[in-house]
């Protein structure tokens, strides 16, 4: 049963061409490849949204992205769910998600 009512969402997947790097308490986005003569900007990430971006094309779909959150901070997929909805959208608008 589906809690979170996003049944037939499409699954995650990360856009080709762009790849992360931990700094200490923060992740970055870098585009390699020809994906430099697309894209003229490098995102940063705090921890938790790398975590997410790390692990979004592991999961089914954004409930299931939710309890990997929520199992590795400890805290309900329910709590977490509509920020790690956000987080998708904006990855999303960004192009490093498709």
């Amino acid at each position: 049963m589906n809690i979170f009512g996003n049944k037939g969402e499409e699954k995650m997947k990360k856009t080709e061409g762009y790849i992360v790097k931990e700094l200490e308490d923060e992740y970055i986005v870098l585009p390699v490849g020809e994906r430099t003569e697309e894209v003229n900007e490098v995102i940063s990430l705090s921890e938790t949204a790398g975590f997410i971006y790390i692990h979004a094309d592991q999961a089914e779909d954004i409930e299931e992205l939710a309890q990997l959150v929520g199992n590795e901070y400890g805290i309900e997929a329910s709590e977490v769910y509509e920020d790690v909805k956000n987080v998708v959208k904006t990855f999303r608008e960004k192009g490093i998600l498709l």
